[in-house]
């Protein structure tokens, strides 16, 4: 199955959010309490399902008709024909089905997520998308003729394309939020981290490990602030999309998401490393704290604002206390599907 470049440029921005939830501690249970998340779970996995299902049924689709083109291809006759023109009906259909899956997916996180971070309205994008498809099906389904199929593929297409462009560049702008929501959280973290330090030197204990520790933490922070910087400027001027969030033109769209996906790599690196830092600090501190305990019972250090290290089932949670960022480490992996823009060129 051919895997287009309009998909392949996703994947990086899906795990750029998966870093950066499992570093910030983002997760939807936060903006969704009780009964309301579990609901908008059960919604979304019901979409998740249909998408997959969907995903099934095209490529099914699209394996018979590659065989039937190649075999009934070349045949002239009548039944040939008409038996081709099915297949192919058959399968430009599921593909419909496969994008409209896509968007309920995109819909269902959009509408669950973070919604207010998207400077528009993305569900009415979305749904319109939607109706655009339902017009392709009648359109799909009418045709009588190679031609008409051929011209229904070629617009499939365009829709698909516009749908890839807009999901990736709604991800960029979620992510974006969250990467500046973060950074204004890490520097209450660094003045946690700095007031620790002090207290271990006031009670005598050698910081220089913990020092470097946290020099290495805010030189990570630095750099992910300054792509941050060019991050902002570049989605506030968004070339190849308008300020409704719809494409307005395909080769400016991909070369603004290219380059943002470039920088949020960066800047999600970065921030990584920082989270790095922040527990092997703790690991430090503990370790330091413990060994003073150790050999003074009666010399206790009391830090306001102390950093706890909590084992958990996936790693270690480590919670500066007032602090208000989490930051757990997790053995987890994001996954990616393909999608409907698979359709190539040359497969009618």
């Amino acid at each position: 199955m051919k895997s287009t470049k309009s998909f392949r440029m996703i994947t990086p921005i899906i795990m750029s959010l998966f870093i950066l939830s499992i570093f910030s501690g983002v997760v939807a249970a936060q903006a969704i309490a009780g009964e309301q998340y579990e609901k908008a779970n059960e919604i979304y996995q019901a979409n998740k399902d249909n998408y997959d299902n969907a995903r099934k049924n095209f490529e099914d689709a699209k394996n018979i008709f590659e065989k039937a083109n190649k075999q009934l291809g070349k045949l002239k006759d009548e039944n040939s024909t008409e038996e081709l023109k099915q297949k192919t009906k058959d399968y430009l259909l599921r593909a419909i089905d496969f994008a409209q899956a896509q968007l309920q997916v995109m819909k269902s996180r959009v509408e669950n997520s973070e919604i207010e971070s998207i400077p528009f309205n993305a569900v009415t994008i979305i749904d319109g998308h939607t109706a655009q498809l339902e017009q392709m099906k009648s359109k799909v389904e009418q045709a009588n003729s190679t031609q008409e199929l051929k011209d229904a593929h070629k617009e499939l297409k365009e829709i698909v394309v516009d749908i890839n462009l807009e999901t990736r560049y709604y991800m960029g702008i979620v992510l974006n939020n969250r990467i500046d929501n973060f950074i204004i959280k890490v520097d209450n973290v660094s003045i946690r981290l700095d007031s620790a330090i002090e207290k271990l030197k006031a009670n005598g204990n050698d910081t220089t490990k913990l020092e470097k520790e946290v020099a290495d933490f805010k030189d990570a922070v630095k750099k992910a602030k300054e792509f941050q910087i060019k991050t902002n400027d570049l989605y506030a001027t968004h070339n190849g999309f308008a300020n409704d969030g719809n494409v307005t033109n395909e080769r400016n769209g991909n070369r603004f998401l290219e380059q943002g996906n470039k920088l949020q790599k960066e800047t999600t690196k970065d921030l990584r490393n920082a989270g790095n830092q922040v527990v092997q600090f703790v690991k430090d501190l503990r370790r330091l704290v413990v060994n003073k305990e150790k050999a003074s019972k009666n010399d206790n250090l009391d830090l306001t604002g102390k950093v706890t290290p909590t084992p958990t089932a996936g790693g270690i949670a480590t919670t500066p206390a007032s602090g208000g960022v989490t930051t757990t480490l997790t053995k987890g992996e994001a996954t990616t599907t393909n999608t409907a823009s698979q359709l190539g060129d040359d497969e009618i």
